[in-house]
């Protein structure tokens, strides 16, 4: 009865993961059919290393030909998402799912390290059988190949198949993100050629979105990103993820008819001027870059126009004006973001300010009006706080009276991109009514530097 529920979407998020699951489901073809959803992420870099590792290439090549075995079994299959570190090399797992997977509508893949070729200048295969698939609603491309920018020529590009596929055999696309972990110059303005009538989700990467020296733009290219913006009226959710690009636009002159559904936004904060209907944004993402002393006031006053918004996400860090004697004021900041969106219902914020601020400092800001339900904490923390998370816990459900949710999560050292940041150690309480009870479930390293996963409840006294 539960398995349709249990195995619906799984999302193997180390090697150990996709190792013990995939085995599992192979052997096990009456509960692999329940699969609707798969993501695989070998070789993942999102929680800092303990221990020997396997070989980056052959443990990639273990799963794509696992998954190439288990496809046959995967009838229910509705999305794929391979989130490597390279281009899965045994081509053939593609069609295995295309040929298996009848209900397969979204799929994902990235292009890593093993991925430049310098001669041909095309960053994915051009002749991959991945390029086959027709009438997709969702592709996903992530982009972690790092190249330094003085080894290339301006401009890299897509091969023209993958552009084919996407424009003219997937007419009812609804989510397409061509995201990277890093500043890459990869041309993909060919993607502002489609008209997608379903879109709904869009990402776009620090890629080459405009030619920025241009002139005389004959051709309109420079506009090309505002009129796909205006044209596509059903976006809900737009992310613009621009790190260090020379070639992405700092503005958008778009019609005061744009966007008429937007509901979640992630940018720069200078982009939020440039966006029309922003009275309807429930949802906005401040990730880019970190904000401190030079970038907070800018980033207070575009929350600030927000009247509908319910959830942010943010990234701070006091010493980003590069002096670090500088006086951290973390309590300030909280403060100012709770009271320029007092209607704020989730707050993520992440600080890569080392040395961290006190929880206690959090929750003194906290004594503002707001209604909190869900909150999240990043800080750098070095490893071996036993009983920290837990205290600190119980400091905020006791400031926080409208709390339902909270995560902690450590970092092993400051971070300079979000591509940097590596976990330590992750806390999730769920606040449990009748009488007040933390259900708790950590994650982290032990002291032997092994993975450790540990749930209890702890009683809260108010």
């Amino acid at each position: 009865m539960f398995l349709p529920t249990l195995y619906g979407s799984v999302d193997l998020r180390s090697n150990a993961h996709c190792q013990h699951t995939l085995k599992f489901l192979l052997t096990h073809p009456h509960i692999a059919k329940y699969v609707k959803s798969l993501i695989v992420r070998p070789n993942n870099e999102e929680w800092a290393q303990a221990g020997p590792q396997s070989s980056m290439h052959e443990i990639e090549s273990w799963v794509v030909v696992t998954i190439d075995q288990m496809a046959i079994h995967l009838v229910n299959l509705k999305t794929f998402i391979w989130d490597g570190r390279e281009f899965p090399k045994y081509d053939n797992v593609w069609k295995s799912l295309r040929d298996s997977c009848p209900e397969l509508r979204h799929v994902g893949v990235t292009v890593g390290l093993g991925d430049f070729t310098f001669r041909s200048r095309k960053v994915m295969p051009t002749n991959s059988t991945l390029f086959q698939f027709s009438d997709l609603t969702g592709f996903t491309l992530r982009v972690k190949q790092l190249v330094g920018s003085g080894l290339h020529p301006p401009f890299d590009e897509l091969p023209q198949t993958f552009w084919d596929m996407l424009l003219d055999r997937c007419p009812n696309l609804e989510h397409l993100a061509i995201d990277t972990d890093n500043e890459r110059y990869i041309d993909v303005r060919p993607v502002f050629q489609g008209r997608w009538p379903s879109l709904r989700h869009l990402t776009l990467g620090d890629f080459v979105l405009l030619d920025a020296f241009a002139t005389v733009d004959p051709l309109g290219t420079n506009n090309g990103m505002t009129n796909f913006l205006a044209h596509h009226e059903g976006l809900e959710h737009v992310v613009l993820h621009q790190l260090e690009g020379w070639y992405y636009p700092l503005s958008l002159s778009l019609p005061p008819t744009a966007l008429p559904n937007l509901k979640n936004f992630s940018a720069r904060f200078l982009m939020i001027r440039h966006i029309p209907n922003v009275l309807s944004l429930e949802s906005l993402e401040l990730m880019n870059h970190p904000h401190g002393m030079y970038r907070m006031p800018g980033a207070l006053w575009a929350i600030s126009q927000l009247p509908a918004l319910s959830s942010l996400r943010i990234w701070i860090d006091c010493h980003d004006s590069g002096d670090a004697d500088v006086k951290s004021e973390h309590m300030k900041y909280f403060a100012d973001i709770l009271l320029a969106a007092p209607g704020l219902l989730h707050l993520d914020i992440s600080c890569s300010t080392d040395p961290t601020f006190p929880m206690a400092e959090l929750s003194t800001a906290l004594s503002v009006s707001h209604c909190l339900r869900s909150l999240v904490v990043t800080q750098v923390k070095k490893a071996g706080r036993e009983g920290d998370m837990l205290k600190d816990a119980l400091l905020l459900f006791r400031e926080i009276a409208t709390l339902e949710h909270l995560r902690l999560q450590d970092a092993v050292a400051r971070w300079r991109q979000p591509r940097d940041l590596r976990f330590q150690k992750v806390a999730t309480f769920e606040l449990l009514p009748n009488p007040p009870v933390l259900a708790v479930q950590e994650i982290g390293h032990n002291r032997r530097g092994l993975r450790s996963c540990r749930k209890y409840r702890q009683v809260l006294k108010r």
